[in-house]
């Protein structure tokens, strides 16, 4: 149903009469979504739908969406953020369902909760943490379920560590003190790294 035929029961305008959003006033088939009566309906400034609430669960860009939770799109129309029915693996990722998935524009997973302990891009990542991927795929950010090595600094389990899409490290939270690329760091600093994962800085917190 094209969005000038949807009924609501109160709307938001905005922009010169634009329509941001409204309530709708019965289910509706919207982008072949059945929405749900009595929630908002939300539309970005180019006029493609914002977020919905669906009245079942809906298999869009081929994630499995759960009813009854907001999804949202980017203007593209593409999946940005839901919520999934039950842990599964999505773009190759086994992820929880307690918390929402974030995908980029291009459709590539950003961001989910690990379902299970994984090593990605030979990183070991831990169960029930977050992990972030950059929208090339690349491993962005993650907390470390053993200890590893990477760029010749040690890197301690249960830490959380970010990284360029080299796969060189970006940036780590120091643990202990420790010799790293032949500098002693200490419990607490920051470490800073190039995009060849070359030590710059080291950044005590306040």
């Amino acid at each position: 149903m094209a969005l000038d035929a949807v009924k609501f029961e109160k709307v938001v305008y905005c922009g010169e009469g634009r329509l941001r959003g409204g309530v709708l006033k019965a289910d509706e088939e919207i982008n072949g979504l059945l929405c749900r009566k009595g929630t908002w309906l939300w539309i970005h400034p180019n006029g493609v739908v914002s977020s919905v609430e669906t009245v079942r669960d809906e298999k869009i860009d081929g994630v499995l969406c759960r009813a009854k939770t907001r999804i949202y799109f980017h203007e593209n129309g593409g999946l940005m953020i839901c919520h999934i029915p039950e842990d599964e693996t999505v773009r190759g990722v086994p992820l929880r369902c307690d918390t929402f998935l974030l995908f980029h524009e291009n459709g590539k997973l950003a961001a989910g909760r690990l379902s299970k302990d994984i090593t990605y891009q030979g990183i070991p990542c831990k169960e029930g943490k977050w992990i972030g991927l950059s929208d090339d795929g690349s491993l962005k950010r993650c907390f470390l379920s053993e200890d590893t090595v990477r760029n010749d600094v040690p890197l301690a389990a249960g830490c959380w560590v970010c990284f360029h899409r080299s796969g060189a490290i970006d940036n780590y939270k120091l643990p202990a003190e420790a010799v790293v690329q032949g500098t002693l760091c200490h419990q607490g600093e920051i470490l800073l790294f190039d995009e060849e994962g070359r030590l710059t800085e080291r950044v005590r917190p306040a």
